[in-house]
């Protein structure tokens, strides 16, 4: 993980149920008690997945693709893994020896190895300043570490380029002027660049490993190696960084596209019938008064809209001769939409094309939002809704739409509360028609004068068509050059995949890898100020379970190719999130009945200081009880396909040619794109999906799929379950119907308000009903002594407070299959006291714990 991408899991779509949820979820806990961690060695005791390795990795064979799953010999494997990142990648001979220990007894059979090449040692790879030479020390620790996890069972998963700035670490010209970090998109196409990348993957997997005695290019332990991490051309942000390139890597680019349309169309003549079909010009401004004349007076057209403690003021001032509106943000509250610059009283026509178009500028590279849509309820977009990149220099944006309704009272608005700072925005205007050709005068492809797309551009479809083409043969000439090169000249035998899937052409891209990776966030936190702020920072602290609409599972379901292993690289529901016990059953037991192939919580830790004994930071899982509590459970579910996959799938069609004139709606995101197709959340839930050639043909077979369900009304009722032979798993809330059948188990009361509950097999082959050892892993909300919130409970600053952790004791009543003697354990999985059930009835609350080891009588 680099960056939090632009919009993130929680929409805009979604923000006035989740603002109004706060005050209607269960308050906070008062019945907390300490739980503290245990680094014992053979933690967490009776929960211990240990049996589920097979030692060492890569016994059989090396990992293969067989089938559309990866395989060790002729046995099927699933990876259920952790991030390591920076100094976590360099640890002592010690730790490694430790920590390898420990992840395999919590179930983790692969470890992925993220920013190693940030730096020098010891928080990195690197011996100079210019990140080009790798340092001994740091390849002897890496070593260590990798032929340790080998030695428990657990494979490693190699990433290659994550956040090396090689540009600037050697001066490139205006290398600082770049407006994505660590050399993203211009890797892609720089031909320095893409030397550079390769030959760190030389130095590095062409290494021979003294602890193994193998190079990494034939490690059999190494279960798969990652290009560049969330790097496309169809990346988050990839359409305004790609329009904003400064010189030479603009000129780069540029050349390369001309010389693609040269390719393609043999004569300017050419080019211009194709292009110039459906070209419609501008027709007169709907907008009043567009020199802002009246702005802050009686009568005015414009309006201001300040919620929550979002602030701004507006003046009137001249620029160029044409006079902007100054927007002085001065609070936001983590809601773009609470500070809003809109026209209303705008007529729309259906079908018709408009183009939007305003000047702006900002104090420093800022994001806003413009749309289009209704001005009374039940306020609908109208087709238009884009981040706006802004910068110091005045620009002027063009954005074009279709009308999807008739409107008699449509507005323009502007989202403005994203951060702090001056905004200056004007010259607004909204017009019939704009689409553009070829401009004859102007633009040759010969002469290399063609211009390249700009964010809002309004092209005839013809010419969008050939732009996302253009990208997207660029964007896969890359991975497929560079999986070759590490196939056919360093003879790595490891799976390759090039980074995430993306939008329907980044993922197309993909599909020509050995498997499809993909990552998500719930409430991945947010920062008003500087990025990465450790004490400017906000999350929306909602459950996902009560917004299963809105969950980032579905796209990641849609991510999948048919043919290839899916693998979720990144996943996580960001701490101090209090309703983040939800996060390890649904993504475990979503990803079994997906049949994916392997799923890595971000992260282990972001440092070599492993035994972590409380939660400190947004992603770190060691010291985090809602997600550790429940990794060894998880990991039997994930790996040992107790679960059964899904009978029935749904399948989305790659088609190039009917994706290509619209790319733009769906750039970077799969999910939006699935929906285009017709596809709901709630055929997501049931059915695996899939992406398909065109060409290919899906059958689907089995009954309709009854052991999952996700039900969710009004805040705080959300409900997920399952109830499989092999597994009972609930995640939610008390408000509800009792009892909660989840097959041979059934929860007749619940007295928690929040509560996770997994109960499985100690022996993934037994069923629920046969088992003789049942592991119950029951956890609810947590958090640390001096752990301070502030008054809307969505950050905690720098205050996370300090160990032992506390827990919330999950109060319920189950009736189970059998009769069990009861043992609540420690957090080193070690008996508290013994009980037993009577009328195969359990009740817990008494003992203070979130771990049960529950023996048959």
């Amino acid at each position: 993980m680099n960056r939090p991408p632009l919009v993130f899991l929680l929409s805009s779509l979604f923000s006035l149920v989740t603002l109004s949820a706060a005050a209607q979820l269960p308050a906070p806990s008062k019945d907390l008690v300490d739980f503290p961690f245990s680094f014992a060695p053979d933690a967490p005791g009776a929960f211990a997945a240990e049996a589920l390795l097979d030692k060492p990795a890569g016994r059989l064979g090396p990992v293969t693709v067989k089938g559309g799953h990866f395989y060790t010999g002729e046995k099927r494997i699933r990876f259920w893994g952790v991030n390591f990142a920076f100094s976590a990648c360099f640890p002592t001979h010690d730790q490694a020896d430790q920590v390898a220990v420990r992840l395999a007894r919590f179930g983790v059979n692969a470890v992925r190895f993220h920013h190693m090449d940030m730096q020098k040692f010891p928080g990195g790879i690197f011996a100079d300043e210019k990140l080009e030479t790798l340092s001994p020390e740091a390849l002897d620790r890496l070593d260590y570490l990798i032929a340790a996890f080998k030695k428990q069972g657990v494979y490693s998963n190699i990433n290659l380029h994550v956040s090396r700035a090689y540009a600037k670490s050697h001066k490139w010209p205006n290398a600082d002027k770049l407006t994505e970090s660590y050399d993203k998109l211009i890797d892609l196409f720089h031909p320095d660049l893409i030397a550079a990348e390769k030959q760190y993957a030389k130095d590095l997997l062409a290494h021979v490993n003294k602890y193994t005695g193998q190079p990494y290019t034939s490690e059999p332990a190494v279960c798969m190696v990652e290009i560049n991490n969330e790097n496309t051309l169809f990346l988050w942000s990839g359409e305004a960084g790609l329009a904003n390139l400064p010189e030479p890597y603009a000129g780069i680019l540029q050349k390369l596209w001309n010389e693609w349309l040269v390719k393609k169309y043999t004569t300017q003549q050419s080019l211009a019938a194709v292009w110039n079909t459906g070209a419609e010009p501008r027709g007169p401004n709907l907008v009043r008064d567009p020199g802002l004349a009246s702005l802050n007076q009686n009568g005015s057209p414009y309006t201001i809209e300040q919620h929550g403690t979002a602030k701004m003021a507006l003046t009137r001032v001249p620029s160029d001769h044409i006079p902007l509106a100054q927007i002085k943000v001065s609070a936001v509250d983590g809601t773009s939409w609470h500070l809003q610059f809109s026209q209303a009283g705008l007529k729309l026509k259906k079908g018709q094309f408009y183009t939007l178009s305003f000047r702006a500028r900002t104090d420093g590279p800022k994001q806003i939002t413009a749309s289009i849509g209704q001005a009374h309820e039940p306020w609908q977009n109208l087709g238009l809704a884009t981040p706006v990149k802004l910068y110091p220099d005045d620009t002027d944006q063009y954005y074009g739409f279709v009308a999807t309704a008739d409107d008699d009272n449509a507005r323009i608005s502007f989202a403005l509360g994203a951060e702090v700072g001056t905004i200056y925005l004007g010259h607004i205007t909204l017009q019939t028609g704009g689409q553009t050709g070829l401009d004859a005068l102007n633009e040759s492809a010969a002469k290399g004068t063609v211009n390249r797309y700009r964010p809002g551009s309004s092209w005839t479809p013809a010419r969008r068509a050939d732009w996302y083409d253009f990208l997207q043969q660029t964007d896969e000439k890359y991975f497929v050059d560079f999986k070759n090169y590490l196939r056919d000249d360093l003879k790595l035998q490891a799976p390759v995949t090039g980074t995430i899937g993306l939008g329907p052409l980044g993922t197309l891209s993909q599909s020509k890898m050995d498997f499809v990776d993909a990552h998500a966030y719930w409430d991945h936190p947010q920062f008003p100020g500087r990025s990465w702020s450790a004490t400017n920072w906000t999350i929306k602290n909602q459950p996902m379970i009560d917004n299963p609409a809105s969950s980032p599972l579905w796209g990641l379901a849609a991510t999948r190719v048919a043919g290839k292993p899916l693998t979720v690289t990144e996943y996580n529901h960001s701490a101090p999130n209090e309703w983040q016990a939800e996060c390890i059953p649904l993504i475990a037991t979503y990803a079994a009945l997906q049949d994916w192939d392997a799923v890595f919580l971000f992260a282990y830790s972001h440092n070599n200081q492993f035994e972590k004994d409380h939660t400190g930071s947004f992603f770190d899982i060691e010291g985090n009880w809602p997600k550790m509590a429940a990794m060894p459970l998880a990991a039997r579910i994930f790996t040992s396909e107790s679960v059964p996959e899904a009978s029935l799938s749904s399948s989305l069609r790659l088609d190039r040619t009917a994706i290509l004139p619209n790319a733009g709606v769906s750039y970077h995101d799969m999910w939006k794109f699935a929906t285009s197709a017709g596809l709901t959340w709630q055929v997501a839930l049931t059915r695996r999906l899939e992406c398909i050639d065109p060409s290919h043909v899906r059958f689907t077979i089995g009954p309709d799929e009854d052991r999952i369900h996700w039900t969710a009304t009004t805040p705080g009722t959300g409900r997920f379950t399952l109830a499989d032979r092999h597994a009972a798993i609930f995640v939610g809330f008390a408000a509800g119907p009792l009892p909660i059948p989840l097959g041979d188990i059934q929860i007749e009361k619940l007295e928690t308000p929040f509560a996770s509950l997994i109960l499985i097999p100690a022996d993934p082959t037994k069923s629920l009903a046969d088992a003789d050892r049942l592991l119950l892993c029951a956890t609810a909300r947590c958090e640390n002594p001096g752990q301070q919130w502030n008054d809307k409970r969505t950050t905690l600053g720098n205050n996370w407070g300090k160990a032992p952790p506390r827990i919330e004791v999950v109060h319920a009543t189950l009736h189970l299959p059998h009769d069990y003697t009861v043992r609540p354990l420690d957090g080193a999985g070690k008996p508290l006291k013994e009980f037993s059930t009577t009328a195969r009835t359990l009740i817990l609350g008494d003992s203070p714990t979130l771990w049960y080891e529950l023996i048959r009588r």
